[in-house]
């Protein structure tokens, strides 16, 4: 009876990204914890953001056996809180919780329309800033700084 071969493991997307920064630092992590992990269309959406939705954005992949390690460890990342410039935890003011994420600011729409029309002309993305926190538990917008 003839050996049969030891399966391959396979490459799985654990995540993917839009911006190929985010997605370094990803990649970075997985391999300080010894997960051995590669980048898909990154450079496709470097060349050219806007091709970002046609790929699909940039896909971090590891091996099958190390998925679930791996999807461990980015979650734990993503659950750390944002800190202050003294390494304090960034609070919602309202209700004290440190689920945050980045808000645009929305009273910036005619900069944000200029930025779209400049975006459309020189096919690129307008950079947004990111200067306020918007709370997940009461929706609360409030200041970065």
């Amino acid at each position: 009876m003839p050996e049969t071969a030891p399966i391959k493991d396979k490459l799985v997307t654990v995540t993917t990204y839009s911006s190929p920064i985010d997605a370094h630092l990803a990649k970075n992590k997985l391999e300080s914890e010894g997960i051995l992990s590669f980048l898909f269309d990154e450079n496709v959406v470097s060349m050219n953001p806007l091709f970002n939705i046609t790929v699909g954005g940039i896909k971090l992949k590891t091996l099958a056996s190390d998925a679930e390690k791996a999807m461990a460890i980015l979650n734990s990342v993503n659950e750390l809180p944002y800190t202050t410039e003294q390494h304090e935890p960034v609070v919602c003011p309202r209700c004290g919780s440190t689920a945050l994420t980045y808000a645009y600011d929305s009273e910036q729409k005619a900069k944000s329309f200029f930025g779209m029309v400049l975006a459309f002309l020189t096919f690129s993305l307008p950079l947004l800033a990111k200067d306020k926190f918007r709370c997940e538990n009461c929706g609360k917008v409030f200041p970065a700084s």
